[in-house]
This record gives C-alpha cells, structure tokens and sequence, in this order.
C-alpha cells in the first residue's frame, strides 16, 4: 500500500506492519493506523510513528529503557483485552520524545504515558501508568548519552527533521 505523508513524502508498506491503537493516542483519538518508521541516523535510538490517518502527524518515539535501564510497568486488564496479552516481554515499548524548538538537548520523553503494542497482533495502547516513578517530561541527554554514547549532534539532527 501507499500513503503521502507531510514529513516523509509517499511510504509504501504492508499490512504487516500496520499498528493499531483503537482508542488512537492521546490528544489524537482519531489516528488509530500507525507504521513504524527508522530514523535517518545510523544506528540511531530513535524512531518515527508515523499515522496513517493523518498525513501530518508522526511522533518521535525511543525505547523507554535506552533512558530508564530499570523501566517498569504492570499491563492492566483493560489494556490486556485491547491488545491481546499480558505478557510485556511479548510487547514492543515506545516513549513519545518532544525536542522543543531551537534546543534540542533539552529533549524529554514521556515515560509517565508510554504506548504498548503487542508485536503479534500489532494491537496497540497508550498506558497511563499510575505510579510515580515516571514523568511525562522525563530529560533524555545526558542520560541516553551516558547509556548508548548518543552525542549532541545527533538531537540537533533531530531538531531540523522536525523543523
């Protein structure tokens, strides 16, 4: 299939890579197609979800342990029967990043609301975790580059993609 984005111009995928959230995302319940895309930087700890319901819309995701190595969370029962499981080593995990204009180390994520999918039906949801270990503006530099040896450069490659 095939679909025009705003950012990425035309994608072409399968259905086997489709995700998705039946209550959409928070603050866009009526994106519920999504595709995971990489990110143009070589080995990069970053990826795009991209909506296939909105050609505008795509958010830049990271895997909450590449900045948070003890990350974690209990799935619910509601979100058990949205996606199909209770298993979280049977789920894929994603922290939608914000890079707030002209400085991009400040980057943060969102570990409080992190979005779940089970990698077999590719169901999805965002989770509100009810703990408060985790905030929705959680810094990621210099964390990640602790972690992973991400430089600066590679936030400031990040800031002009969004741009």
């Amino acid at each position: 299939m095939k679909f025009r984005t705003t950012r990425f111009g035309e994608l072409e995928y399968g259905d086997e890579v489709v995700m998705h959230f039946p209550e959409g995302v928070l603050g866009f319940p009526e994106s519920k197609r999504y595709i995971l895309l990489e990110h143009n930087a070589e080995g990069s700890p970053f990826k795009w979800l991209q909506s296939l319901d909105n050609p505008d819309l795509a958010f830049i995701v990271i895997d909450p342990f590449q900045i948070a190595a003890d990350y974690r969370f209990d799935i619910d029962l509601d979100t058990e029967r949205i996606i199909g499981t209770n298993e979280a080593s049977s789920c894929a995990l994603m922290a939608i990043s914000n890079i707030p204009r002209d400085a991009p180390l400040a980057m943060t994520a969102n570990l409080k609301a992190p979005l779940l999918v089970n990698v077999e039906t590719r169901r999805g949801r965002q989770v509100i975790l009810t703990n408060n270990f985790y905030q929705i503006n959680t810094p990621v530099f210099p964390t990640l580059s602790q972690m992973r040896g991400v430089e600066p450069d590679e936030a400031q490659e990040l800031e002009r993609a969004v741009s």
